[in-house]
Formats: C-alpha cells, structure tokens, sequence
C-alpha cells in the first residue's frame, strides 16, 4: 500500500460528510402550527387588504352647515287676585339673520298689555330693525330703525331712522359689549294729531354675558336726541336674564324702563317701568 490515500478511504470520508445533508433532504417537512386561540377570530392583513380592496369606497357624510336663522319667541301672564286684581299678558320675538360672512340682520319686537281692576293701564308696542356691517374685528357699520307706540303716553307712533358707526369693547365668548353712535330723522305723531318731524342723533349700548351653558345676562340702552329741540328726547333700557329649563324652551326675567322726556301731554308720566316675566321657545 502506497503513501496515497487508497480509494476505500476517499469514499468512506465523503460518505461520512454527505450523509447528514441526505438524511436532512429527505426528511418530511414539519406540520404547520395550529393558530392561537386568540389569533383564531382575526383575519389576517393579506385578508383584510383583499377586503379592502374589494370593498367599494363609501362617501364621508358632508356635515350641513349651521342655519343662518336663530331667534326665539315668547310670551307670558301675570296676574294678582285680592286687594288687587292686575293683568298683564307680554309677547316679544327676536329674529337674527348670520350668514356667517360680514353682515348681519336683527330683528325685534315687544308687546305689553295691563289691566288693573278691569281698567287699562299699559298698552305698548315698539320694534326694531337693525343691519350691522363688519369692517374690522371691532369695528361696525350700521343702519337702524326704532318704532314706538305707546297708548297711555299719547304717542301714535315715534319712528327713528338712523345710521351710524360703532366698536366692540369686549369680545369673547362669554362676554360682548358693544357702542354705537349714530344720526338720522325722527318722526312723531302724538295723539292729539299733532305731528313733527327732523333731524336726531342716537348713541346706544349692547351687553350681553354668558354665565353658564343655561343662563344668560343681557343688557341694551338707547338714546334718541331732537336735533331741533334737545330736551325731547326718548330713553329706552332693559336688562334680562334668560335660563334655559329644556330643549328649546327658556324662561326669562326682564326689567324694562321707558322714558320721554317731553310727553304730549305735561299730565302724563314721563317715565314708564315694566317688570315682565316669560316663557319662550328658541330656534
């Protein structure tokens, strides 16, 4: 036998070394592993891709834009029953109209009505119109119109027509204030049937504070100055507060005092105080 290696010796070594790698290639492969239990419910992310895929897109429900019109109506009674018997039936409405650009339209009216032992002793109407421009974050244009009539002050109708500029002192969310000053004309017819006309000027104030998500405090003042005679003038203020008692429905306290300075009639009371209370329905 030479120094080589001999024949029977190579095999033996490759069959040594070869026959792990054989015995590997032919052993069956292992079973899959059953799923958790856990696992067992969800569909896999190559499912839910092919289920997505499938699916048609659905189109996201396009939110309505808010209403440019809220206000709210209300009415209310009162009465005593005894040593005195009074009567008093209120009806107010308020309309606004915010389209959510510049301008904004408010509307208002009021109605009053008393009785004291059968006999009339109140019997007043007034309404306001009133159209507000933005020009600034705080500052406003405006046109105005007042209408007043008042029975038991001899006033067939007091009619304002007036424009003017105004600013915003406080603006939050909880709080506004606003001030306005203005001129225009003023038209009056007085019971006796005499009637006047001319000139006017107007400064106004506006208040209103939410206190909670229910309650609400509000405030307005007005004057309307005779340009032709300047102590006859007309006073307005009302001060409210308004708590809400269920959906849409909110009752309201109210003070409300009217004064003219120079009455048709010197016999008759230059001022005039209403404490009201409604009930009313906001939209």
């Amino acid at each position: 036998m030479g120094t080589g290696a001999s024949p029977l010796a190579v095999a033996l070594v490759v069959l040594t070394v070869a026959a792990p790698r054989l015995a590997a290639q032919d052993k069956p492969p292992a079973p899959p592993e059953p799923p958790s239990p856990a696992a067992a419910g969800k569909p896999s992310s190559d499912a839910l891709a092919q289920e997505a895929e499938g699916k048609p897109n659905q189109p996201e429900k396009e939110k309505k834009p808010p209403s440019p019109w809220s206000g709210h109506v209300a009415a209310g009674f009162n009465f005593t029953k005894g040593n005195s018997d009074i009567r008093t039936f209120n009806a107010s409405l308020v309309l606004v109209y915010d389209p959510h650009t510049r301008n904004v339209v408010k509307a208002d009216a009021f109605y009053i009505l008393a009785y004291e032992s059968g006999a009339s002793t109140v019997d007043r109407t007034s309404a306001h119109l009133r159209d507000e421009r933005a020009l600034a974050p705080r500052w406003f244009v405006f046109a105005d119109a007042q209408y007043l009539k008042d029975r038991f002050k001899r006033i067939d109708y007091l009619v304002t027509p007036n424009a003017g500029v105004g600013y915003r002192l406080l603006k939050s969310e909880a709080r506004q204030l606003d001030v306005d000053a203005g001129a225009g004309a003023v038209f009056e017819r007085d019971a006796p049937g005499q009637r006047t006309s001319g000139g006017a000027l107007r400064a106004g104030e506006a208040f209103t504070w939410k206190i909670s998500k229910t309650a609400v405090l509000s405030n307005r003042a007005f004057a309307v100055w005779k340009l032709g005679n300047r102590n006859d003038a007309y006073y307005h203020v009302d001060v409210g507060l308004a708590a809400a008692i269920a959906d849409h429905f909110e009752l309201k306290v109210a003070l409300i005092d009217e004064y003219k300075r120079r009455p048709p009639d010197p016999t008759v009371k230059r001022n005039d105080l209403a404490g009201i209370v409604s009930v009313g329905f906001t939209f």
